[in-house]
């Protein structure tokens, strides 16, 4: 019974990590504001915008290149009353990203939207890129204060409040696209 259940645990282990998409950074993770930031990319991905009542305006993975993500997560002493560990809700997340090594490539820009994966929430989208080479990519990154979709309300009291919104940041890296391997449906 002892072996049976080891093997099936192995089987699981194995068979979940072979369904998760292989990510890879876009540079070193900046920690700014009490927040760790990390951006990375995979393989495009199929998100339930795509068809039905739930349809945005978001590039289908069957166009795309990369899904571009920024991973934000809390870290030790956020003084805005969040987790070591958590991810931060409500936040506006505008990215800029262009080829630097091949002339006459266009920047691209937009604003992620929040959305859950397997590895849990982030801010992402699917982008379609210039080729391989040299990318920089930039995000901005606001508070929920600027975020004109929803309230997001704060404690400010003695007892219980927490400290005011940061300012908007950036963060940038530069980065070499080669590729994601092989395209899937995740």
């Amino acid at each position: 019974m002892k072996t049976f259940y080891k093997m099936s645990l192995v089987s699981t282990l194995l068979l979940s990590s072979a369904a998760l998409a292989q990510e890879y950074p876009v540079g070193q993770p900046v920690i700014e504001n009490g927040m760790e930031i990390q951006g990375v990319y995979l393989q495009p991905i199929t998100m339930d915008t795509e068809e039905g009542h739930h349809h945005m305006h978001h590039l289908p993975a069957t166009e795309s290149d990369v899904h571009l993500e920024a991973d934000i997560h809390a870290v030790e002493d956020n003084p805005n009353g969040f987790a070591e560990g958590d991810w931060i809700p409500y936040l506006v997340v505008d990215y800029t990203i262009e080829r630097v090594d091949k002339e006459d490539s266009k920047a691209q820009s937009g604003t992620f939207m929040p959305m859950v994966a397997s590895d849990g929430p982030h801010y992402g989208d699917n982008l379609k890129l210039d080729g391989f080479g040299k990318y920089k990519v930039n995000f901005k990154i606001s508070p929920p204060s600027y975020n004109k979709d929803v309230m997001f309300g704060r404690h400010i009291d003695k007892e219980t409040g927490v400290a005011p919104w940061f300012e908007p940041f950036d963060v940038e890296w530069e980065f070499d696209y080669a590729g994601t391997g092989r395209k899937g449906s995740y």
